[in-house]
């Protein structure tokens, strides 16, 4: 699976309310990405510029990069005959706290958003 199959758009949210706080939870870290971005592209860009690049990092590359590394059945994950999901890679990806994703995705988005500038 590229992206997941569930919970777009908060998507069944209101049958479960523990998803809210995930989502919220979710949320933060997806903004501390976000600030790195700014950082590298601080009084480079207009703020309309940098706006729509934080839209379209927040919206659709961070998710897509936490699913691969945080859900165990992202992009390179395959089901074994015993039907466990198992890593193309090797051992699956630990990730304390959430820091090395999260600084993956801002360090990559400010280091393209510098370059493009």
């Amino acid at each position: 699976k590229f992206s997941g199959g569930f919970g777009f758009f908060m998507n069944e949210f209101w049958a479960d309310k523990s998803k809210f706080r995930f989502w919220l939870f979710q949320g933060a870290f997806c903004a501390t990405g976000a600030t790195i971005v700014s950082g590298a592209m601080a009084e480079r860009t207009q703020l309309k510029g940098f706006a729509l690049y934080t839209c379209l990092m927040t919206s659709f590359i961070y998710p897509i990069v936490v699913y691969w590394g945080w859900s165990g059945s992202g992009f390179l994950y395959y089901h074994d005959d015993a039907g466990e999901s198992k890593s193309v890679v090797g051992p699956a990806f630990i990730d304390f706290a959430g820091s090395g994703l999260v600084h993956l995705t801002g360090g990559v988005g400010a280091l393209c958003g510098a370059i493009i500038v």
